[in-house]
């Protein structure tokens, strides 16, 4: 029994831990290849390249960016409501027992990590033509900054979040694998357990900070790791671990950098349709129709049924999850007759907005699914095809938001209600509200839901109230999720628990 146990964690962790870097396709520097040998991969300035840009690709898969990191956090917390036109993100969206992350998110992650592992060790020892130490330099800090991302969003799924533990369910972190995996033999040996939360969270930000350290801005461009990049990923991350001083200082020098990229009120919604948000810090990149995920999970269709905006005569996706009663409440957005559950359930006859351009994202899909809804058109195909669009992972608005709830939590040892509402307000303004007059309590709770209005449909809120330790208050659509429920957390993978006698499922499960 013990050797069938060890065969099933072979196809789970370890499986994806021996890196083949075949598929490694190149969206972004060199020319695609179907297959990389594994044993001269990393011993060319070709080779080393292909394998970064498939440490990149990792992250455009349907269970990362491509949908899952995007859609599923918005389904399981209070921003979407399923339609259950296609029957998919319905379980999510009810919170239903182990409708969370799947297993592939684990997978994809770690397969990530190793080919990042596999990288860092091999860099330093590299020496073939026309590699220089600036080459060496940059794949090193690309592969810190990729690894440092991958751990964040497995962590911040499988575990509890710093300062909103529930100490009774608290099973510890992820494993933490630093070593390349090449081999059988090496991945037979390896067994690991469930590292401290805080030794996760300690390596996430040493990789951010040395790859902060080497990088430059714009560098390679936002669709690769940058100086600014990975300084707004810190200030997230500090941001998460409530250390308000470090998230407020790189929010700083993250706004210094490139707080410039903000958009105003006019240009808000002309950069939603760009190719490349002139906000993003770090995005993702879909270059080809090769990549694209398809009618059936794309960001696209997953939150629309339009094939370009305002266009109600041709459907195209199935609009699985569209805002909330509570979510279009708070962006002003008025339904003919109101917001009542009523006139929500019907086709959508007309709606009204107020002054917040956000709101101009949000419009009437079409009847060819059911009854049209209100929906989210932030991906609506603009790189030229339908279901294909750039992702981004981090955008200059965020670090504002970062830096004012930082200076607005109440005992923040950066604690500035005037500097706060600066912040607030060049946000608000710059998305046509009028500025905010708010002090102390009511000061955070609007930077929190100007938040929520900022980053929907982006793949924060969840995590949001995960950090904050809020219950899913998803009235009136579902039934709310107390924070101290098994459901916050996402189940591991059955077969690592079934293969790894180190391994620890979380409580429930």
């Amino acid at each position: 029994m013990m050797k069938m146990k060890n065969i099933l964690f072979k196809t789970g962790m370890l499986a994806m831990l021996v890196a083949t870097f075949a598929s490694c396709r190149d969206a972004l520097i060199i020319e695609p290849r179907q297959s990389i040998d594994a044993n001269t991969a990393l011993t060319s300035k070709d080779g080393i390249n292909a394998a970064v840009v498939s440490v990149y690709s990792r992250l455009k898969s349907a269970r990362l960016y491509g949908r899952d990191l995007i859609a599923i956090p918005e389904a399981l917390a209070d921003n979407g409501f399923a339609t259950n036109k296609s029957g998919r993100l319905q379980p999510e969206a009810n919170n239903v027992y182990r409708a969370h992350f799947t297993d592939a998110l684990w997978s994809t992650c770690y397969n990530g990590i190793n080919q990042a592992n596999l990288i860092l060790e091999a860099v330093p020892s590299v020496n073939a033509p026309g590699i220089t130490a600036a080459d060496k330099t940059s794949w090193t800090a690309q592969m810190q900054f990729l690894r440092a991302l991958y751990y964040f969003d497995m962590i911040k799924v499988y575990s509890y979040i710093p300062g909103a533990i529930v100490n009774a369910q608290d099973k510890g972190g992820i494993p933490l694998i630093t070593k390349g995996i090449s081999s059988s033999t090496a991945a037979l040996a390896l067994l690991p357990s469930r590292a401290p939360i805080a030794d996760v969270y300690a390596l996430i930000i040493n990789d951010l900070l040395a790859a902060e350290a080497a990088l430059t801005f714009p560098g390679l461009g936002v669709s690769f790791a940058n100086k600014a990049a990975a300084q707004a990923m810190l200030s997230r991350v500090y941001l998460y671990m409530k250390d308000y001083a470090n998230a407020k200082r790189w929010a700083d020098a993250c706004i210094t950098l490139a707080g410039s990229r903000l958009s105003s009120a006019g240009t808000y919604v002309a950069q939603w349709r760009a190719s490349n948000h002139n906000e993003s810090l770090f995005q993702l990149v879909y270059a080809t129709n090769g990549e694209n995920v398809g009618v059936n999970e794309s960001l696209q269709t997953s939150f629309s049924t339009l094939t370009a905006p305002g266009n109600t005569t041709v459907t195209g996706g199935f609009g699985d999850l569209v805002p909330t009663l509570s979510l279009m409440n708070d962006l002003g957005i008025t339904l003919n007759g109101g917001n009542t559950t009523t006139n929500f359930s019907l086709s959508v006859t007309g709606l009204t907005r107020g002054s917040d351009v956000r709101a101009l994202l949000y419009e009437a899909g079409t009847t060819g699914r059911g009854a049209s809804k209100v929906e989210c058109t932030k991906y609506i195909g603009k790189n030229g095809f339908i279901n294909l669009d750039n992702v981004p992972v981090v955008r200059i608005a965020e670090v504002y938001l970062n830096r004012a709830e930082a200076m607005s939590t109440p005992g923040s040892p950066v604690f500035n209600e005037t500097a706060a509402l600066a912040d607030l307000n060049t946000i608000a303004t710059n998305r046509g509200l009028a500025a905010f007059t708010v002090t102390g309590s009511a000061l955070y709770e609007e930077v929190l839901k100007q938040r929520r209005l900022e980053l929907a449909f982006e793949g924060h809120r969840f995590f949001d109230l995960k950090r904050l330790g809020r219950d899913l208050v998803k009235a009136p659509h579902y039934n709310a999720v107390a924070f101290s429920d098994i459901r916050i957390l996402a189940p591991l993978p059955q077969r690592e628990i079934d293969g790894n006698k180190n391994m620890v499922q979380n409580a429930g499960y």
